[in-house]
């Protein structure tokens, strides 16, 4: 295995080295919103290759972003020759894992809700500082109006000051009344104003109308001055809600602070033990098909399953079956997805089927013309990794599966379908044609999410149907070995009958 491994890393880099110049250059993805992140590699059971290695990334990104959390990671990632040597015993405390993943999310979510609502209270809080500061505004508008108005008043009184020395210093030309006019221009208030000018008989003479005028501005602009006073405090009383406010948005905002750490922590604990199940996973996958094959699968009352053949065929219900004619391939679980192809699983591990991922209860139909030789029930609808619920007589794993023998172009196969709903496997002894129900998703078994998994092996001759049928020696892979003997039997690869057949070539995917 080290050798292949190191052979591919070395056909990797020679490949590199050659396209380099031709292939565009991938930026890697910014790990930064670690809340989309964490979304996206947490929480679930099942991953596409992309999120995988998307996932493993982030996970690196937090190494180098969290110490703690990095040495976390770094020590689940040390025991995975120690989950390798005890896979099955690991694999059983998937479901146990799953449930303390569950519960976390359960804490990530009501943490998340804190925040949200903490969120809230930020959110209107800044609405009511925005509001204020509006106000603020608007009084410092005030506050610049009205000084502009007593800017203008007081350019009017040293306008009229300034008309009304003209006068005295024309009409009046000895040093006393001079001396008077210093006296009333030096006049700090408008009560000091109008006591100098009615005490002084010199000004008697003057013009009455600018002397009225000059009181009334005088009387204006010390109006707009209080009004100025009081504007100026309704400003300072307003600011000082402004910041009384503030110190409440911060600390609203501190809490948040520690609510999102809890978070973060909560978080990062769900990632360590997301990885180490995909890490459990991963190697669970690598041996899966191994594993498998130790407990090769021979269908239970075999006898009792061919006495059942002889009696359809000497109804003549097996020879009703068209042997030629239109290829009668049927896609056996329509709308589905792939969740892992054949021969191998998307991150390693050898794989011998295709896995047809739909809702649980979608109706899994026969792919062509035939019968149903083997029916097995009993298994929960959800199993769980390393789950080898069989039900009777059915591939190790399998939990609640349906073999078919069909025919399509002439040719005989061997039909297995697994992980099926409970109850649902249809009945030994049907005869069915193209798009007949068989049973209903599941993920019954030896299973991580619902999927209808499909092998086919090819028989020979469509001809020897009715004898096949019959004679069935219970092999749920129709002589077509399991594991890396199965694989090694491939049709693709030169092998006659029995072979096994990649489903997609059937299908068209």
């Amino acid at each position: 295995m080290m050798k292949k491994i190191c052979n591919y890393i070395l056909s990797l880099i020679m490949a590199i080295t050659v396209f380099a110049t031709l292939t565009p250059i991938q930026a890697e993805p910014d790990y930064s919103d670690t809340t989309y992140w964490n979304n996206r590699c947490t929480g679930k059971t099942q991953m596409s290759a992309a999120d995988k290695e998307a996932c493993l990334g982030y996970s690196k990104y937090l190494q180098q972003q969290n110490n703690s959390l990095g040495q976390q990671l770094k020590d689940i990632e040390a025991k995975r020759a120690e989950v390798s040597a005890n896979i099955e015993k690991y694999a059983q405390q998937i479901s146990e894992y799953q449930a303390q993943i569950d519960a976390k999310q359960v804490e990530i979510d009501a943490k998340q809700a804190e925040i949200d609502q903490k969120q809230a209270e930020i959110d209107a809080k800044q609405a009511e500082i925005n509001e204020i500061q509006n106000r603020i505004d608007e009084k410092q508008k005030e506050i610049d109006a009205k000084q502009a108005e007593i800017d203008a008043t007081q350019a009017k009184i040293d306008a009229l000051m300034e008309k009304i020395s003209h006068r005295l210093e024309t009409s009046q030309s000895t040093m006393r009344v001079n001396k008077y006019l210093e006296i009333l221009a030096g006049a700090s208030t408008f009560e000091d104003f109008l006591r100098i000018a009615n005490g002084l008989n010199s000004i008697s003479q003057f013009d009455k109308q600018t002397l009225e005028e000059m009181l009334e501005l005088m009387a204006l602009m010390e109006k707009q001055k209080q009004e100025l006073e009081v504007a100026k405090q309704e400003l300072k009383d307003i600011q000082e809600e402004m910041v009384a406010e503030k110190k409440v948005l911060e600390g609203i905002q501190a809490e948040m602070v520690v609510q999102k750490e809890a978070l973060t922590a909560e978080q990062g604990n769900l990632l360590a033990l997301q990885y180490e199940v995909q890490i459990i996973e991963d190697e669970y996958l690598a041996q899966k098909a191994e594993l498998q094959a130790q407990y090769s699968a021979i269908a239970a009352n075999i006898e009792s399953k061919n006495a059942v053949m002889r009696e359809i065929a000497a109804a003549g219900l097996l020879d009703a079956i068209p042997i030629n004619g239109s290829n009668g391939w049927t896609v056996p679980v329509p709308n589905a997805v792939r969740s892992a192809g054949t021969w191998f699983y998307p991150g390693g591990g050898l794989h011998l089927g295709y896995d047809f991922a739909a809702p649980v209860g979608s109706t899994i139909y026969a792919p062509a013309s035939g019968v149903v030789i083997n029916s097995v029930n009993g298994c929960p609808t959800y199993g769980f990794l390393g789950n080898w619920c069989t039900g009777a007589g059915g591939a190790a794993g399998g939990g609640n599966q349906v073999y078919l023998l069909v025919v399509a172009n002439g040719n005989l196969y061997g039909i297995m379908m697994a992980h099926m709903m409970l109850g649902s496997p249809i009945a030994e002894g049907t005869v069915v044609s193209p798009g007949t129900p068989v049973g209903q998703v599941g993920s019954s078994g030896n299973s991580t999410g619902p999927h209808c998994h499909v092998e086919v092996v090819y028989l020979g001759s469509a001809s020897n149907f009715s004898n096949y049928a019959q004679t069935w020696n219970g092999d749920c892979a129709f002589g077509a070995g399991w594991g890396y003997q199965g694989y090694n039997l491939r049709c693709e690869a030169g092998n006659g009958a029995p072979c096994r057949v990649k489903p997609e070539t059937l299908f068209g995917y």
